[in-house]
Parts: C-alpha cells; structure tokens; sequence
C-alpha cells in the first residue's frame, strides 16, 4: 500500500511515453494501453482509455503504477460514486488514490482538471498533461458508425 505522499510524488512524477508513434483512440468495444517510464528507470506506468460498450459517450480514463496499483481514474458517464463519508459524486467524476481507499475516492472532474466532459479526446490529451507526460503525440480519431 502507498502512502498519500508517495502516490501524488508518482503522479507527479515526469514521464515519457515509450511509444512516440500517434495515439489511435480507442473505438467503441474497445480500449488501449500506453506505457509509460519516469525519471527513475524503474518506475513504469500505463495509462488506459477503456470503451467496452456501446456507450458512445461512456469512456473510461486509469494510470496504474506497475501494473497493480490504480493511481488515478476518470469515469465519463455511468452512475454516481458513493464515497464512504456518504458523499455522492456524479458522472463525470475522478478517482484519486487517497491511503486506506486505493483508487475507491471520488471528486468532481471539475475540481481537479480542467477539460471538455463532451470531448473524449480532449480529455484524453488532458489526462496525459495531468500525469505530466512530457512526450505527447497526436491523437488520432477514429471514425465511428453508430
């Protein structure tokens, strides 16, 4: 288990993607994973954008730590988060890992990164500053037919 420290100094942490070729977006029913490394060559990192429905709003945003440990995640739509002081978060909303709870605390998106909920993209380009990746590629869109 992290301490709060430790993950905001992981989180904070400068990173580089390993792969510099364009990010293809995920379609629906779909999802990628990024590597990424730190500074310090033995802290890796991936970053997933998940779109298993059909749901062409419903996006899913997570950093890992080592494969294991859930560091931050944006849920875009789905139902409101229940955090244990009783506080219901709406959609969208951003897991934090806060010590004792993993990843299972919730804010506002609003409240800690500035970005477009209508714009998958965006957030997508957004959440990769947030992790302060320093590499960013082009973000490639794919066409989808509903």
């Amino acid at each position: 288990m992290l301490t709060d420290l430790e993950a905001r100094r992981l989180l904070d942490a400068l990173k580089q993607l390993v792969s510099t070729q364009p990010i293809v977006f995920p379609s629906l029913q779909s999802y990628i994973t990024l590597e990424a490394t730190s500074d310090r060559a033995n802290e890796k990192f991936q970053l997933d954008v998940q779109r298993k429905t059909l749901n062409v709003k419903k996006c899913t945003y997570q950093t890992r730590y080592n494969k294991l440990t859930n560091l931050l995640r944006i849920d875009i739509e789905g139902p409101a988060h229940s955090n244990q002081d009783g506080t219901e978060i709406p959609c969208p909303h951003i897991h934090i890992y806060k010590e004792g709870y993993d990843d299972k605390w919730a804010y506002p998106l609003s409240s800690k990164m500035m970005t477009d909920p209508n714009d998958l993209i965006r957030i997508l380009i957004d959440f990769l500053e947030y992790n302060h990746i320093t590499n960013v590629p082009n973000v490639i869109s794919q066409v989808e037919v509903n």
